[in-house]
């Protein structure tokens, strides 16, 4: 009796799966929640990541001579020499610092400079 229960039911299953009943739909769905955290992590940190990364190394290509300059270090200064990995900044009117090129942070617009530069400051008496 107990023995006709179990062959009736693994014959149901050899039925089933012989009838296509494998669902290719529920093995879908239960990935869903998967590749949606997948795109949502994409979306808020891989991605911006990648832009910001792209428009620093165009910031630093665009470089050119007489542009303020934000280093990392919080140096500010005015670019007097290009090189190819180098950058010659003027941070007063005696020091001129030699800086990696991937250091810079940003360049400042000519508002932002005004109360940076050397040349702005007023001269002490």
């Amino acid at each position: 009796m107990l023995n006709d229960l179990f062959l009736s039911n693994a014959w149901a299953q050899d039925a089933a799966v012989a009838a296509g009943a494998f669902n290719l739909g529920a093995m879908a769905t239960s990935f869903l929640p998967i590749i949606f955290i997948f795109a949502i992590f994409y979306l808020l940190i891989i991605k911006p990541q990648n832009d910001a990364a792209k428009a620093q190394v165009l910031m630093i290509k665009a470089l050119k001579r007489n542009d303020v300059v934000l280093i990392d270090g919080g140096l500010v200064g005015e670019v007097t020499k290009l090189m190819d990995e180098l950058l010659h900044i003027k941070v007063n009117a005696e020091d001129d610092v030699c800086v990696a090129r991937a250091s810079v942070k940003k360049v400042l617009s000519a508002e932002e400079a005004k109360g940076w530069l050397p040349a702005a400051q007023p001269k002490k008496k």
